[in-house]
């Protein structure tokens, strides 16, 4: 794990809950607006960003009626303690954020200023919307750990053994997600990315990740690997293959095969990797906080963290004793929701 940036900076922080109809759902409805113990799920992530010190601004990007209705049906203030802007979506992920940034800046696209060092170097937390045990505490850890003088991108990630309490155990549901086999161990995206959006070269190939997230067609994923890897160099072909065959023996059930093809894909090997497909400076960050990377991906999950959601907050909260925040760091009161949500 990293040493700590002790150097405190506030950012600005993007929550994507746009909708569509790609969009993923769950129980037929969009997932930022589930409800657990009566709050929808995006009033717990909004409430967390509250209360983070490092978070300045927030921006959330989706449909804004809808959006605005619920977080005042919450008693969420939009004014305090921190401004909170609600953004009409555009039609996919990347321009969601990549509109949301601009207005962020208060530039229009093709701007001038935009050619300006400091714009460049402008950083911005992205967060989900489908994530209620993610925590303040969380937040501010990871954006410690943040090396933005020498990174343009920085992703969070858990290790398996920090999600095993989650597991289903001694009779009790459990939730276990698919991981990202590397050659150090087993992850989870933990769904947290500071960004610079104009460091990201070729942030436009976001698009086309998006596009394939779920794609499991053999004709499709070759193809697609070469698109984006086949313009890095063609040996890390085998980091794009050895996920994908850990992805598949893990689902088979032949650990042994997991472990042989992780070899194929190291930590570093990887970071490079990313950084020269979108011409940026990419940093993998490990934290041991697993709430942001819990989010909701189908019924199951939603009905088990509803059933254990009280159990498993309790859980992080003594997380957090055995992983304080650095000196100078500190969480603010914050507001949470009223409960009408």
């Amino acid at each position: 794990m990293k040493r700590m940036n002790l150097e405190h900076k506030k950012y600005d922080a993007i929550l994507v809950a746009g909708e569509g109809e790609s969009s993923y759902k769950v129980v037929n409805q969009h997932k930022a607006f589930l409800r657990i113990e009566g709050q929808c799920i995006i009033n717990y992530v909004v409430s967390a960003l509250q209360k983070a010190e490092s978070v300045e601004n927030i921006y959330i990007v989706g449909l804004r009626d809808k959006l605005t209705a619920t977080l005042e049906e919450a008693g969420i203030d939009l004014n305090f303690p921190k401004p909170i802007v609600v953004v009409q979506q555009k039609e996919n992920l990347y321009e969601n954020i990549w509109h949301t940034f601009l207005k962020s800046l208060a530039l229009d696209e093709g701007s001038p200023e935009l050619e300006r060092t400091e714009i460049q170097d402008r950083a911005v937390l992205i967060v989900p919307c489908d994530a209620p045990l993610i925590t303040a505490h969380e937040i501010e850890y990871f954006l410690a750990q943040c090396d933005p003088e020498n990174y343009d991108q920085m992703l969070g990630l858990v290790s398996s053994k920090n999600l095993e309490h989650f597991y289903p155990q001694n009779g009790a549901p459990g939730v276990k997600m698919a991981y990202l086999h590397l050659n150090e161990g087993s992850y989870r995206l933990n769904n947290l990315h500071l960004v610079k959006p104009l460091r990201m070269l070729n942030r436009q190939y976001i698009k086309d990740v998006y596009q394939y997230r779920y794609q499991r067609n053999i004709k499709n994923v070759l193809p697609f690997a070469f698109k984006l890897i086949g313009k890095d160099r063609l040996e890390r072909f085998r980091y794009y293959i050895g996920l994908e065959m850990c992805l598949l023996a893990s689902a088979l059930g032949f650990p042994r095969w997991v472990d042989f093809f992780r070899q194929w894909v190291p930590w570093s090997g990887m970071e490079q990797c990313l950084s020269n497909i979108l011409k940026t400076r990419f940093m993998g960050l490990e934290t041991p906080f697993p709430g942001a990377a819990l989010d909701i991906d189908n019924n199951q999950d939603y009905d088990t963290i509803s059933l254990r959601f009280r159990e498993w907050k309790d859980y992080l909260q003594s997380l957090e004793k055995k992983f304080p925040l650095p000196p100078g760091r500190r969480l603010e009161a914050g507001v949470a929701p009223s409960g009408r949500a």
